[in-house]
């Protein structure tokens, strides 16, 4: 006797044994697509912070260089003015 209906040579037990395998498998699949897309987006989201930071950095690091020229002339300019003081007190 036949327990179950054949399908050329296949039970329907193995036939969707095996359907509900390719569907599982399709379904992670789709899923690891999904999940590599929004890994995706987040490392252009991340790049074009970083792009944007370095500019920001680089503006800062050009403002923070003229103020340092600038108090460094100015520090120049006193430590000459006591230099000169102190030669005219000698005398």
């Amino acid at each position: 006797m036949n327990q179950s209906t054949c399908f050329t040579s296949v039970s329907l037990a193995k036939l969707a044994t095996i359907a509900s395998f390719v569907l599982g498998f399709i379904t992670i699949w789709i899923h690891l697509e999904i999940r590599i897309a929004e890994i995706n987006v987040e490392i252009f989201n991340l790049k074009q912070n970083l792009l944007q930071y370095k500019s920001d950095n680089r503006q800062d690091m050009e403002i923070m260089r003229s103020e340092n020229t600038s108090n460094t002339r100015v520090i120049l300019n006193k430590v000459d003015e006591i230099q000169i003081y102190l030669r005219n007190s000698r005398k």
